[in-house]
């Protein structure tokens, strides 16, 4: 038998493997003797039908198992004969010439991992957010919470800011002014204060009451296909306000489910979240731009067995999230492939630039690693032990192997943290430099972003609005 190694690119090889049918006729006896002992033919004992039956019936299966068997033997022999190439991906088999009795020849192609040499990072620079909770943060998560808590009472006055208002909706032909049949919507609940509303139907709404109708023209939305102006008379139904709850001792007990009832205590706990979520948001902010620097510094090339291996991933994901497990029969996979192979790429690349990071620092997860990140998991709850809940993760091997990779990331931007030049921002700094960013990407103003810790703004009432209208 004959091997022969070739280097495709930098990130690929081809293995060609040759053997003549003599060389592959005891691979050929054993496995017909194999496939015999399971047929069972009429006019045959069990394991006696004559070889060249067992070869003229079986022979397409026995030949690809014969082929399969001796490329991955003697492709386990050249990388064993190789250690300057490690393997990456998923080995395939691109071609295969071989019928039992006759020669064969297969060639394999596999990926190899890229060698990368990592940049000097002291003089390239990333930002962090770094913000201290003051006395304002608390008091507006605190109104926050008090709006969201509020109910809403109707009122017998003019609608103004902050108010919500049903509406029913009629889309008027203005040739005629006569509704147009089967375009109108009833009970249309508005948040006067929601950015999206259509400042055209904000502003006629404005100032009704219960009982009013008004009409609006709105335009077609910004960047839509819609070609002209819709008319809609607006009949108001009702208008409620929000009648907010002091911040009082039942407020805490029915916002935290009977938890908590001191409102002093309660203060603090929201500090602390407070400053667990500017803290969870800044880290995010720095690992992203860690990953786009580090991607950006590193031409990194990427075997295509990787990529088509992400993209396997992103597929079985897709499977467990929408369908149940499995895909449906019309599901297009080159589309969803295509679509998403550049993600996959850029995944692919930085696993590479991420493993080059672990060898070069010398990254492992330690006892004491573990320890802290369950000392972590279990804040809050005083019945239950770290060894506890370490056994609980350790008796599902998938959860402890994500909680292991968790861990090891973590240590991986902690230690690209300390090499690139970390430039801290304050909140209105940063607040700033991702607007002016988001305004420079898209090509226009956009409406402030709010990068705090994520807030309902209002009593738990669904926006029934159509969107069109909305926005």
């Amino acid at each position: 038998m004959e091997t022969t190694l070739t280097e495709v690119s930098p990130v690929e090889y081809e293995l060609e493997v040759t053997a003549s049918a003599d060389e592959l006729k005891d691979r050929v006896k054993a496995a017909v003797r194999k496939q015999r002992s399971q047929m069972d033919i009429k006019g045959f004992r069990k394991g006696k039908v004559p070889a060249q039956m067992v070869k003229k019936m079986s022979g397409p299966a026995l030949s690809m198992r014969i082929a399969e068997q001796v490329t991955q033997d003697a492709f386990e022999e050249a990388l064993n004969e190789r250690d300057d190439i490690e393997m990456m991906g998923r080995p395939q088999i691109s071609e295969i010439d071989y019928e039992v009795d006759s020669d064969l020849r297969t060639v394999l192609r596999f990926g190899v991992r890229p060698d990368v040499e990592l940049a000097d990072l002291s003089n390239e620079e990333v930002r962090m957010l770094v913000h201290e909770v003051s006395d304002d943060d608390v008091e507006e998560e605190i109104e926050n919470i008090r709006e969201q808590e509020a109910d809403l009472v109707p009122v017998d006055e003019p609608a103004g800011d902050g108010d919500y208002v049903s509406v029913d909706l009629q889309r008027i032909d203005t040739a005629t002014d006569t509704p147009i049949i089967g375009e109108g919507d009833e009970d249309v609940t508005f948040f006067l204060d929601d950015e999206r509303l259509r400042e055209e139907l904000r502003d006629a709404i404005m100032g009704t009451e219960a009982g009013d109708t008004v009409r609006a023209t709105l335009p077609p939305p910004p960047h839509s296909d819609e070609g002209e102006a819709r008319t809609f008379d607006i009949t108001v139904n009702d208008v409620k306000r929000r009648d907010l709850p002091p911040f009082d001792e039942e407020l805490v007990r029915r916002f935290t489910d009977g938890n908590m009832d001191d409102p002093e205590a309660f203060r603090d706990e929201l500090r602390s979240r407070i400053a667990q979520s500017y803290e969870q948001q800044s880290r995010e902010m720095v690992q992203g731009e860690i990953v786009d620097r580090m991607l950006e510094l590193h031409t990194v090339p990427v075997p295509p067995s990787v990529v088509e291996s992400f993209l396997d991933s992103f597929e079985e994901e897709l499977a467990e999230e929408e369908y149940d497990g499995d895909l449906p029969d019309d599901f297009d996979h080159t589309h969803f492939r295509e679509q998403n192979r550049g993600d996959a790429e850029r995944q692919a690349r930085w696993m590479i630039i991420r493993d080059k990071v672990i060898e070069d620092a010398d990254i492992e997860v330690t006892d004491d690693d573990l320890r802290d990140f369950f000392s972590d998991q279990m804040q809050g709850q005083e019945d239950i032990s770290v060894e506890q809940i370490r056994g609980f993760y350790q008796s599902m091997p998938r959860m402890m192997e994500q909680v292991d990779q968790q861990v090891l990331s973590r240590k991986v931007y902690d230690e690209l943290i300390d090499r690139f030049d970390v430039r801290e921002l304050d909140l209105e700094t940063f607040r700033q430099e991702i607007q002016a960013e988001h305004a420079a990407a898209h090509g226009h103003e956009h409406h402030d972003h709010d990068h705090d810790h994520d807030h309902d703004h209002g009593p738990a009432e669904e926006d029934d609005a159509p969107s069109s209208i909305i926005t």
